[in-house]
């Protein structure tokens, strides 16, 4: 048996034995573990959930010129004339 031939038969027992093992262990991993303590956030109802709370955050915030318009009233308000 050549070199080749034995790199290429200890190349595919690693692929057909190793490999889906190594799958199986990952899955059996990351049942076990509480969800609390899983990395990442659940996919994508994670990504929706995280970019809603986004948005939100950027909703409520009050924009820049929003600030200036209060500190700078550039109109008066009719309160302010002293009519009616």
């Amino acid at each position: 048996m050549t070199l080749q031939a034995l790199f290429w038969l200890i190349l595919a027992i690693a692929v057909v034995v190793f490999v889906p093992l190594m799958l199986i262990w990952t899955m059996i991993e990351h049942r076990r573990g509480k969800g609390s303590q899983r990395r990442g956030g659940g996919g994508i109802s994670g990504g929706v959930g995280a970019a809603l709370q986004e948005l939100d955050r950027l909703m409520t915030r009050p924009s820049v010129e929003h600030k200036i318009e209060a500190e700078h009233q550039t109109l008066k308000r009719e309160d302010d004339t002293g009519g009616e």
